[in-house]
């Protein structure tokens, strides 16, 4: 009897006459006592028709989008009912909410009429394709998603969507005119400004949009609730920053340039924890200032550098005081500043940390799980004329690993021991195989959260080689990660 319990709850049925019907209308026996090979043919019949119903459901969602949008607007849909990722994340975020959320509540109406308006003008927005190739998929990446997020801002439109027709084929450059049209009264605000709208729905992304509608409707930048202070020059080098950077980049960049940097410093700094966090910004802008001043330093110690003062001011260590028993203690120099200080010696304190680093035990007990990405393996050439490499990327799991990576490589990673073991981000090694031998490449940095390569780094903190990215740009599309663009 249990067996068939367990037969029928695999067919996706719920009784014993829910099981007589199904098996009536597709043609099987009625009776409960079956050979198991009866039941195989049934669970099989079963799959094949899951399967195609699926398609024919995704058929549907190809063949008539703006009627299956009609319905998810209108709740006749759930998530349950349609088969694209992006469907299914529009169905939760019509579905009224409650207790409070960053953003307002998306109007189904407005909703409707937009996603009707837009159908009209043949614009190109109805596929589930990322909309910014470099997010990849990440969630709210898409021109649907996204117009839902504009519907929940109806209140903001400036003007009437009847009045926006489409004056390109391209649909990123719709999506920036719909934009400008419904939310920008002066037609000044940076293309880099709108990835806002696909950030997904998070408290942050929120943040980010409510900077757009301040800006779009003639006010300053400065005046948004930033996560540093803009001076004027730096509001105007924000505003005229590169189209290709990312809302945290943009800010560095108009920092960097306020405070006397130029664009090979600013660009020195995305990837860093400078583009990663905005905390203790007032000692932070004092570095800022400090590599400003010294243009002649080579830009590739910007990133060993900042990890260095990060971990000597901010990273608490810990003590033993009795077995199994140990107590945080402070950072090595919470009080450390930039006064004073030369590149000379500054560069020389941080190469005698990476030798520490390579050398201390206590970066060697930890362990930690993988975030879930997949590693990588690539073979090219020949095994016949010997031209033959095997590429491949694994992620580095211990302190020990790092702590090894650190001391063949000659650079800090062994420092990102903390923030691994926390989730934030993972450390991967690229390796290549060929009748030479085994020999390492690069280390890799991942931001877990989204799924951002943001670093690479080869022996002595050079900079990937053209193979070297190709490689990694192979990973990236195969794992659904997505290469920062400094890289």
């Amino acid at each position: 009897m249990q067996n068939l319990s367990n037969h029928i709850e695999g067919l996706g049925l719920e009784s014993v006459e829910d099981y007589r019907q199904w098996c009536a209308r597709n043609g099987f026996s009625r009776k409960l006592n079956k050979h198991w090979k009866q039941r195989c043919r049934e669970r099989s019949f079963s799959q094949q028709a899951v399967a195609q119903e699926r398609l024919e459901r995704r058929k549907r969602e190809n063949r008539k989008p703006l009627d299956i949008l009609r319905c998810v607007c209108n709740g006749e849909l759930t998530e349950d009912q349609v088969t694209q990722p992006h469907l299914k994340r529009l169905c939760q975020l019509v579905r009224p909410k409650r207790g409070p959320q960053p953003e307002k509540q998306i109007n189904r109406q407005a909703l409707a009429s937009l996603l009707a308006h837009l159908h009209e003008q043949r614009a190109k927005f109805f596929d589930g394709s990322p909309a910014i190739a470099s997010l990849g998929q990440l969630h709210g990446n898409t021109f649907v998603e996204a117009i839902a997020v504009i519907a929940a801002h109806h209140s903001s439109w400036l003007r009437a969507i009847e009045d926006w027709k489409p004056r390109s084929h391209s649909s990123s450059r719709q999506f920036a005119s719909l934009l400008r049209h419904l939310f920008v009264q002066f037609d000044d605000m940076p293309l880099f400004f709108d990835v806002v709208w696909f950030s997904g729905w998070t408290k942050q992304a929120a943040d980010r949009r409510s900077w757009y509608l301040h800006v779009g409707r003639g006010q300053n930048i400065r005046t948004c609730n930033l996560p540093i202070t803009f001076t004027k020059k730096m509001s105007h080098h924000f505003m005229h920053a590169p189209n290709n950077l990312t809302i945290e980049e943009a800010l560095r960049w108009g920092q960097v340039h306020g405070l006397g940097g130029d664009e090979r410093l600013a660009r020195a700094t995305f990837g860093t924890r400078l583009t990663e966090s905005f905390d203790h910004d007032d000692f932070w802008s004092t570095v800022i200032r400090w590599f400003a001043s010294h243009p002649m330093l080579d830009r590739a110690h910007i990133g060993p550098i900042v990890d260095y003062l990060h971990y000597q001011r901010f990273v608490s260590g810990h003590a033993f005081v009795a077995p199994g028993n140990r107590e945080e203690t402070a950072p090595p120099q919470p009080n450390l500043s930039m006064k004073g200080r030369t590149p000379e010696v500054l560069l020389r304190r941080v190469n005698e940390w990476h030798r520490t680093l390579a050398n201390d035990n206590r970066h060697q007990v930890r362990q930690w799980q993988s975030f879930g990405i997949n590693g990588f393996e690539f073979v090219e050439g020949s095994q016949q004329n010997g031209t033959a490499k095997r590429w491949t990327i694994r992620e580095l799991l211990s302190s020990n690993s790092l702590t090894c990576e650190g001391r063949q490589m000659k650079h800090c990673v062994a420092s990102y021991a903390s923030s691994c073991a926390r989730g934030h981000c993972s450390i991967w090694t690229m390796e290549v195989e060929s009748k030479e031998g085994i020999t390492k490449t690069v280390t890799i940095e991942v931001r877990n959260a989204t799924r951002q390569i943001c670093q690479v780094r080869g022996k002595a903190n050079r900079l990937p080689t053209e193979k070297e990215r190709q490689v990694i740009q192979r990973w990236a599309e195969s794992a659904e990660l997505r290469l920062a663009t400094y890289i």
